[in-house]
Order: structure tokens, then sequence, then C-alpha cells
């Protein structure tokens, strides 16, 4: 994800965030990891943008009473661990997290002979971008799209800079009404108040590319 920002009228700096996802890929961290220790090929998936990781089972055996901890940075670049239950029979599961690097995938219990794809989804979350909580004037927000994409724009309260602390992770989430499952090009402004937003791709196509433009004014 890029951003630019330009000098506006008066006190709006608006920004540009340019947003172009790399393609899913089950196969992207690794492909067949087996036994007891699994190896990734890759760390991340190169577009600089944070995807939720899918775990496919290749065989025909239920591994679903066995967890797979993911360690890695969130959308942020903060550590993120999560415990994912393992895959059914031939099936696929998906982290609830975002994961903007992953560094290991490391099974409970040996899967034996049987082997795992371990990748990326058409899910991914931009990291959180500060706005002017101080402002009477919520940020107004612009989202283009170009394809078939989803996205939903979420908003948050909490202080989002504490030094070592994930906004996306600490934040409740608030996804702002008029941006929130879209698929096609929306302007709409955030909450005064709010100290963050953050872009959420729910689903998109090979190609989709997606901008989303940020003003707001410095003061109230």
């Amino acid at each position: 994800m890029e951003a630019s920002e330009e000098e506006g009228a008066g006190e709006m700096r608006p920004k540009e965030f340019d947003i172009d996802p790399a393609n899913a890929n089950l196969i992207g961290f690794a492909s067949n990891v087996t036994g007891a220790a699994f190896t990734l090929t890759a760390n991340d998936s190169g577009d600089s943008l944070a995807h939720r990781v899918s775990i496919r089972n290749d065989s025909g055996t239920n591994h679903a009473g066995k967890t797979v901890t993911l360690v890695g940075t969130d959308a942020d670049g903060h550590s993120l661990t999560e415990v994912v239950t393992g895959p059914g029979a031939a099936a696929t599961v998906e982290s609830a997290g975002y994961f903007l690097t992953l560094t290991s995938a490391t099974p409970s219990a040996t899967i034996g002979a049987d082997t795992f794809d371990i990748g990326w989804v058409d899910e991914i979350s931009t990291q959180t971008i500060p706005v002017n909580w101080r402002c009477d004037v919520g940020p107004r927000i612009g989202v283009d799209v170009t394809g078939t994409i989803d996205y939903t724009v979420n908003e948050a309260y909490e202080n989002v800079q504490v030094e070592g602390q994930s906004a996306i992770q600490a934040a409740s989430q608030f996804p702002i009404t008029a941006l929130t499952a879209q698929t096609t090009d929306v302007a709409a402004s955030g909450t005064p108040g709010a100290t963050a937003i953050w872009l959420v791709v729910n689903s998109y196509t090979d190609t989709a590319e997606i901008q989303m433009h940020l003003s707001q004014p410095d003061s109230y």
C-alpha cells in the first residue's frame, strides 16, 4: 500500500492510499509441509498488506483435533500470535487475524506423513491510519474500486499511538455504516472523535485494486 500527501486549501491535507493486493495463494507461505515441524518458504505476500492465513489439509485425515500456532506481525508491524484449529479431512481453515508477516507455523502434534499447504486468502487489512480526534468534523473518506472487490472501512476510538501496542489488535472495531460491505465507489464521513481508520477487504478477484482518499481539517 502506497500513500501520497498533497497540500490542499486551508488546513486540509488530502492523502491517497493505493492498495494493490497480491492474488490469493494457498501455497504462498509453504507447500506440502509435513511431520511435527513446518518449514515456511516465504514470510509475506509481497504486497505490504496483511492477509488472513489459510491452512489446507491435502489428505483425507481429520486433523481438527490439533492446532497450529501462527506467529508473525499484524498490519501495523506489531507481534501477532494466533492458535488456529487444524483442518478437517480435505478441508481449509483460516486465521481470524491479518498477518503482514508470518515467521512460523507450528502444529500441536505431528500430522505424520500427511501434508498441509499454508498461504494467504482474499481477505486483507491496511495498517491503522490515525485521524484528528480533536476535530469536530469527522474525516472525509472516498473509496475508488477497480475490478470486483468488497470492502469495509473501520474506525476506532482508543489511543492508537500507544508505543508497542497494535491499534488494530487493541481497538474496538466500529464499521462506518456507509462504508460497510461496499463493492462500488463510495464517499462518506467518519465520526468526529474517532482516532483512526483502516480499510479491510472482505474479498476480491485477481487484479482488483482499490484507492482510499482521506481528508480532514488539522484543527477545529
